[in-house]
């Protein structure tokens, strides 16, 4: 039997183990844990997590989530409840039991019940039992990124309750403009988290001319504070984005060959990947996108990174551009009138020559 001691009392002796509750709670979206079978509707949900991180002979951590659509009470709560168990060294598993006996031998306040959001367990080598509750605190936050890092497991609320994001592994951008027979380019940039390293291809084919750019950036530094950069400004909008999106658009701009074809896919530590499909039209492509882009380019200063985005260029409606355009298939050139002043020499542009419309190359 532990013999219990007092929340007030400072630990004393050697830590033989350690256990941990946190408990977190707020509403929005269903957490990556939660089962798929039940991830049918991912908002408007009152959440409540409990994690139970048990350091004995081995180290293991329950995960308990409970809960409960807002708007449709009437189906209950739902439960999940999962442990895995975590692999380190001995070495590592004592100094993080020595780092919690040391923390609690001393400055031990007392709170109300309802203020607390973690309990610590102490048991010592003579059996004897040390508990604590407090709320989340951020002076231990230091602490809590330690327990993170040596257990691999970035998700934790532990002592602060700050559990970070997941972290990116790779973002790669693929944009695709004047598509349409052996005409086209194709504009690849692939953001390695782990090398790390920047690559960007820039490919085109117009007017049966093939040319190809290559540009590999591997600087620490510079890199690293890349990394910063985004993860401050749109790491959060990155990590709340849908496995599965489309950009909006208007039917006109649906055509690729106005503006292009972007696919942005994201890969995670831990959750799934990330996809986003949109229109390079500059009305319909996401700040965050933007921002990214905008970002690469201010450390990386490689003026290709603007065939990934679209020309600063605006339609005015009063005045209209005669363009000359090349049908192949006849060996033929054609003028019409438009009021579009985006397009430029090299575009694939719908043109109608009675009775059939046709995919056309501006010349």
């Amino acid at each position: 039997m532990y013999m219990h001691r007092n929340v007030t009392d400072k630990f004393i002796g050697t830590v033989a183990s350690c256990d941990i509750i946190s408990t977190g709670s707020w509403y929005g979206d269903l957490p990556e844990s939660v089962p798929r079978e039940v991830k049918l509707n991912r908002k408007d949900y009152y959440i409540g997590e409990i994690q139970h991180i048990s350091i004995k002979e081995a180290i293991s951590v329950t995960y308990g989530i409970k809960w409960e659509h807002i708007s449709k009470p009437v189906e209950g709560k739902i439960e999940s409840l999962t442990t895995k168990e975590y692999s380190i060294d001995e070495s590592k598993k004592q100094y993080l039991l020595e780092l919690m006996g040391r923390r609690f031998s001393d400055n031990i306040e007392l709170y109300d019940e309802d203020e607390c959001a973690v309990q610590v367990q102490l048991i010592n080598t003579e059996n004897q039992e040390f508990i604590y509750e407090f709320p989340f605190d951020n002076t231990l936050r230091a602490m809590s990124i330690l327990f993170r890092q040596m257990l691999g497991i970035p998700t934790l609320l532990l002592f602060d309750g700050n559990r970070e994001k997941d972290r990116i592994q790779e973002i790669h951008i693929e944009v695709q403009k004047n598509m349409y027979q052996e005409y086209g380019d194709v504009n690849t940039l692939n953001f390695n988290w782990n090398e790390p390293s920047i690559s960007i291809d820039c490919n085109s084919k117009q007017f049966g001319h093939s040319s190809h750019s290559h540009s590999k950036y591997v600087d620490n530094q510079m890199i690293h504070q890349l990394k910063q950069d985004i993860d401050f400004h749109i790491g959060e909008t990155l990590y709340s984005l849908d496995s599965f999106s489309l950009s909006e658009s208007h039917d006109l701009d649906r055509d690729p060959a106005r503006g292009g074809i972007v696919t942005v896919r994201i890969k995670w530590t831990h959750k799934e990947d990330t996809l986003f499909i949109g229109n390079v039209t500059d009305q319909y492509v996401p700040t965050w996108y933007k921002n990214l882009i905008n970002f690469i380019h201010a450390h990386t200063r490689d003026k290709s990174l603007q065939e990934f985005l679209q020309s600063n260029h605006t339609s005015n409606r009063r005045i209209y551009t005669y363009c000359s355009v090349y049908i192949f298939k006849i060996n033929q050139e054609f003028y019409y009138r438009t009021d579009r002043n985006d397009i430029y020499e090299g575009d694939i542009v719908k043109f109608r020559l009675d009775p059939i419309m046709r995919f056309v190359l501006v010349v």
